[in-house]
């Protein structure tokens, strides 16, 4: 078993921001989380992970209430890589990536051979080694989304939560890093904004519009050129490629019939 979502809905602020969303993902599975801005993809992660709690509905782990799990139990579980993740403390990108063992060690141990082990082989996995001596200050935001994402990979968990993993990478670290999630034993469910990454790397995709679940399945069967025109509001040409998922492409006409001013250069 994994973890599972039942007709959850949550308020943030008022507002209604997941609205009856049900997610059973399968164990070892890729999940594609899409929707426009606002359409509840950060906040259905929060819920996931824990981090709040539901107004209505569940969420479970292994077929228990997340909420009543002992803290360190869900976090040897899942872990989970913010779009806002940071410290203000300048230390070593090998510290931060230690970090993800904290739920294994026990209040006064001391790092154990394995946590030395899973913290070089995170290193290594995000292309990191070599700066794991590096000060924090002195990575790049590319190198520090890298340096989360390794933390996470430390804690080696069995759910893995990306929102918006590929901001600030470059083209090679993005394809890199869905390669590297797309290929762990573990259930991933990832935030993203990008369709082409989503209909390359994922085994599903979920798409939420204000806060409600309006399309679930396969690439192929989600990223129609329909469902892009009506949750969007672009149209896309969608092309089947020989892996199995789709590539989507725009243009500048898409934007046109969208209706909306383009944009100046």
């Amino acid at each position: 078993m994994t973890l599972s979502v039942d007709g959850v809905s949550w308020r943030r602020g008022g507002a209604l921001v997941v609205d009856d969303v049900t997610l059973h993902p399968r164990p070892g599975e890729t999940i594609g989380l899409l929707g426009p801005n606002g359409s509840g993809k950060s906040s259905l992660l929060r819920l996931l992970q824990a981090a709040s709690r539901p107004d209505a509905g569940t969420v479970t782990l292994d077929g228990q209430p997340i909420g009543a799990l002992p803290r360190r139990a869900v976090a040897r579980r899942i872990a989970a890589v913010t779009q806002h993740a940071d410290t203000d403390t300048d230390i070593t990108v090998h510290d931060v990536v230690r970090l993800g063992r904290t739920p294994h060690r026990s209040l006064w141990g001391s790092a154990t051979a394995h946590d030395e082990a899973a913290v070089r082989d995170a290193l290594e996995r995000v292309g990191l080694a070599d700066a794991a001596e590096r000060t924090w200050r002195s990575l790049s935001g590319g190198e520090r989304q890298r340096a989360h994402i390794a933390r996470a990979l430390a804690q080696e968990p069995r759910e893995l939560l990306l929102d918006e993993p590929t901001n600030h990478l470059d083209i090679r670290h993005q394809l890199d890093l869905l390669h590297l999630v797309s290929m762990l034993d573990t259930t991933s469910i990832i935030a993203l904004h990008d369709l082409n990454l989503a209909g390359m790397f994922c085994d599903s995709i979920v798409v939420l519009r204000q806060g409600r679940a309006v399309a679930a399945g396969t690439p192929r069967e989600v990223l129609t050129r329909e469902l892009i025109r009506d949750v969007y509001e672009v149209d896309a040409e969608v092309t089947p490629t020989e892996e199995g998922g789709v590539a989507v492409a725009f243009t500048r006409r898409s934007w046109e019939r969208a209706g909306r001013p383009q944009p100046t250069r």
